[in-house]
């Protein structure tokens, strides 16, 4: 399974993550945050052809880890990088954006964090998981 979690804070994603982490230890994380250092993605002309290389190729490592038996779960900072990892898995990736989504058929399910708290988040993720 992959899945992709994208929106809320670095924060918010990475404790999500966490959780699933120690609970599946089955499970890797690719975090797509670490191809820059300092910058942020705000809007798709933050997005570079290095950018979208990085994610390919950081795609192509997950993809390596898949195949020795693990699940993969993927943090993106941008919505603009999602099409890029979709393209590069043949399997379904199931896609979870953690706010308001200009475009939510982007997605596969989107959460408003002011409504749904991280436990919440992490049980409506957690019950993807073992479906």
């Amino acid at each position: 399974m992959i899945l992709l979690l994208s929106g809320a804070s670095e924060t918010a994603r990475n404790l999500v993550v966490d959780k699933i982490l120690d609970r599946h230890k089955d499970w890797r994380h690719l975090a797509l945050e670490d191809l820059r250092e300092d910058e942020v993605w705000e809007d798709e002309d933050d997005v570079t052809l290095e950018d979208v290389f990085g994610t390919m190729i950081a795609c192509d490592c997950a993809k390596d880890v898949q195949k020795e038996g693990c699940h993969i779960v993927i943090t993106s900072p941008s919505v603009y990088l999602i099409s890029t990892v979709k393209d590069a898995f043949e399997d379904i990736i199931i896609t979870v954006h953690m706010g308001k989504s200009e475009e939510p058929e982007d997605f596969t399910h989107v959460l408003d964090p002011k409504k749904t708290s991280l436990n919440e988040t992490y049980a409506f993720l957690e019950k993807l998981i073992q479906q």
